[in-house]
């Protein structure tokens, strides 16, 4: 369901106009694949042209290219609504409740990241850690955990990380940062201003730049030149940090993955190295 996930993952960021043309899709879905651009915005009160910036907003080419992947999320529907559907966690739930809706928000909003990455966006990140001759990662409270995970992964491969959870010391190391290294930001959000305002002077500095935050508009990403956008939870309660942590993590793992198998015979080296050197210390 990429183009429902587009339209409700962006809808705050959307006009007045927008919203009305994204209001009338997610509530008639079936009758605007049958539509032509004109119908559309005459149902949604708009205008063709607005239409069509609309689907170029959510990421499509035009109008077309749009229903027609609103076609293919239909197709979708069907299988969906067989699944059980999980409301928000309630104060009263039993712990076997809380298992199973926790479970279900966590495996959905996997599988939504999993539709709204970028695959080109990935491969130019992959690059970008790569030629880095240092990683500079910035991320603050839930983001941090996200980061501190990312540092542990690259640093057991051979790859110099500077990751700091003092936010001033993440700002100083950033207005050291060099044209050859690599600054990676996470904030689900993307307005956490501390992380911006690093990554902001990181680029500043001339140093390739990666976001990882939820998908559509947000000032962290505008100023990345690599933008990783991952789904969210759509529940009313606050699960956000929860799932978006998932989310998050989903991103990173791939990342991690995807440049570890470029060269896997060197890092499965430094991998048994660094699993070797605190073996003694498990308990037998």
């Amino acid at each position: 369901m990429k183009v429902i996930l587009k339209i409700k993952a962006m809808f705050k960021d959307f006009t007045a106009t927008e919203k009305k043309i994204a209001d009338y899709i997610l509530n008639n879905k079936e009758e605007v694949s049958q539509l032509s651009v004109k119908e559309l915005a005459q149902s949604a009160d708009s205008s063709p042209a607005s239409v069509v910036r609309f689907s170029k907003k959510i990421g499509y080419q035009g109008f077309q290219d749009f229903k027609i992947s609103l076609i293919k999320d239909l197709q979708e529907v069907e299988n969906e609504e067989k699944v059980k559907v999980y409301e928000d966690i309630a104060v009263d739930d039993e712990i076997e409740d809380i298992m199973e809706k926790l479970a279900h928000d966590n495996v959905k909003v996997i599988n939504n990241t999993i539709n709204l990455l970028s695959v080109r966006e990935l491969k130019k990140a992959v690059k970008a850690i790569e030629t880095a001759e240092n990683i500079y990662i910035f991320g603050i409270g839930a983001s941090g955990l996200v980061a501190k995970d990312l540092e542990y992964k690259l640093m057991r491969i051979k790859k110099t990380v500077i990751n700091y959870a003092d936010t001033h010391a993440q700002l100083a190391s950033a207005a050291n940062i060099e044209s050859t290294d690599l600054a990676i930001a996470i904030s689900y959000s993307g307005e956490s201003l501390e992380v911006y305002e690093a990554l902001k002077t990181a680029k500043e500095r001339g140093a390739e730049t990666i976001s990882i935050t939820k998908y559509g508009e947000n000032p962290l990403n505008k100023i990345a030149n690599i933008k990783l956008q991952v789904a969210g939870s759509e529940k009313n309660m606050r699960l956000g940090a929860i799932t978006s942590r998932i989310a998050q993590l989903t991103a990173v793992d791939i990342l991690f993955v995807a440049f570890a198998k470029n060269d896997f015979s060197k890092i499965s080296t430094y991998l048994k190295n660094t699993r070797e050197s605190v073996e003694q210390f498990k308990i037998i």
